[in-house]
């Protein structure tokens, strides 16, 4: 029970930072972009919850709903991809409105049994993501920012490793992994906090 509710943690830090991300490109993203992004964003929180309610539900023993646990690669690395391609968008100041037609064949869930194209999607997209976000902040000229953000990526790379090298019996690595996990997505929301403050000043001249 306690590392299913420790599961929960970076979830909601990862939602925490999209939101301030969201808060931070409104109105400066074009609308396509912006869909993209709060679906992307979306997508990867309802992965995120769908594989923590699953893993509570398995632990008090209600039942084990593989289906939760199934959608988690498909949903989460299509998220990635929506995040990946309007953060880099927007970092390379793409502003043309004929975009869709462009993205819009990334806007669907494949149904493989393979988990391996959803593993490199979700690299992909997370690279991609990331790089767009420590772009921002080099641009910016905010260094704290970058860390962070590079930090997020860091971390995330650091769990996706682990998570490689340990069976299902081996707690000890749950942990470790939940922790990096949790570090990872307290830098994904503190570098969105920066950015946000970074883009009120600008608005607001404080």
């Amino acid at each position: 029970m306690p590392m299913a509710l420790l599961d929960a943690v970076p979830v909601f830090l990862f939602l925490f930072g999209c939101i301030e991300l969201m808060k931070a490109f409104y109105s400066r993203m074009t609308a396509i972009q912006y869909s993209m992004f709060s679906a992307g964003g979306t997508m990867v929180f309802l992965a995120g919850m769908m594989k923590t309610v699953w893993k509570f539900l398995y632990v008090l023993k209600i039942g084990d709903y593989a289906i939760l646990s199934d959608s988690f690669f498909p949903v989460q690395s299509t998220g990635f991809v929506l995040l990946a391609l309007s953060t880099v968008g927007f970092a390379l100041k793409d502003k043309k409105n004929n975009q869709i037609s462009d993205y819009k064949n990334y806007a669907v869930v494949p149904v493989i049994s393979s988990k391996l194209p959803f593993i490199i999607l979700t690299f992909l997209g997370t690279t991609a993501f990331y790089g767009g976000l420590a772009s921002i902040s080099i641009k910016k000229k905010n260094k704290l920012m970058a860390v962070f953000f590079i930090g997020a990526y860091a971390f995330d790379m650091i769990q996706v490793f682990m998570a490689t090298k340990f069976d299902e019996s081996a707690s000890v690595m749950h942990w470790m992994a939940e922790i990096v996990n949790t570090l990872a997505q307290l830098c994904l929301w503190l570098g969105a906090r920066q950015l946000h403050r970074e883009y009120q000043e600008e608005k607001y001249g404080y």
